[in-house]
């Protein structure tokens, strides 16, 4: 079957969210005066996984939501009190600010979507707030976007998933899915006959029982090439 839509796994697949994110940090610890003690780059991975636990770990709420909870617990366990008196939604919204508008894109990635643009609908499936997504920097390449937001689940999810084919109006083996993600996006598309191309710009492993991708490559750049390939058959 050849493919009439790619998806995305957005943040970090198309954009640097790592950069962005401790940017985000860097800021916040600088407000609650923590910035000489500790290391951003520290800080922002153990939001990060304490946000991912979050939620993995109940039923739906925004990413904000978690998002902040996170926040609190991670200032917390580094300096107990220092989130006493702080506007903690002021202090989330000032990190994803810059988790969304400051992580630059990948070359490979505008490289990639400014030829496929033209041959395919794009579309990402993030686990992200809506209007968070749309402040990002490659908004403009998506007419169409589906978010945890909008399926009121997280990826790895099918119901995510499910959302996007639906919003697209295709079938999971029209799909072809592309991601850094290995938990939330093969685990999640693979089940479902999507097709994936794993992005594997950390060279990472995969473990024992994970779900192997269709395709495995470092950057978006030989996915052209496949893609061509199936079109053209």
């Amino acid at each position: 079957m050849k493919p009439k839509a790619l998806t995305f796994d957005y943040f970090g697949t198309l954009v640097d969210v790592t950069t962005g994110g401790i940017r985000g940090m860097e800021a916040v610890l600088q407000h609650v005066g923590l910035a000489s003690a500790h290391s951003a780059t520290d800080v922002y991975h153990d939001w990060d996984k304490r946000t991912v636990q979050g939620y993995r770990s109940s039923a739906y709420r925004r990413y904000r939501d978690v998002a902040q909870d996170a926040l609190t617990n991670c200032l917390e366990a580094l300096t107990k009190g220092s989130t006493d008196g702080e506007d903690m939604a002021a202090l989330t919204e000032l990190l994803l600010t810059h988790l969304v508008e400051s992580s630059p894109p990948f070359d490979d990635a505008v490289a990639f979507l400014d030829w496929a643009r033209d041959e395919f609908v794009l579309m990402p499936i993030t686990n992200m707030d809506t209007d968070l997504w749309r402040r990002s920097r490659l908004a403009d390449y998506f007419p169409q976007v589906t978010t945890a937001e909008m399926a009121r689940a997280y990826k790895p999810s099918e119901t995510i998933f499910k959302t996007g084919l639906a919003t697209l109006g295709l079938r999971a083996d029209e799909i072809f899915h592309c991601s850094i993600g290995t938990w939330a996006d093969i685990d999640g598309a693979k089940p479902l006959g999507i097709k994936v191309a794993w992005i594997n710009r950390g060279a990472e492993q995969l473990g024992d029982f994970q779900a192997r991708p269709d395709y495995e490559f470092a950057t978006l750049e030989p996915v052209r090439g496949v893609l061509e390939h199936l079109i053209n058959r």
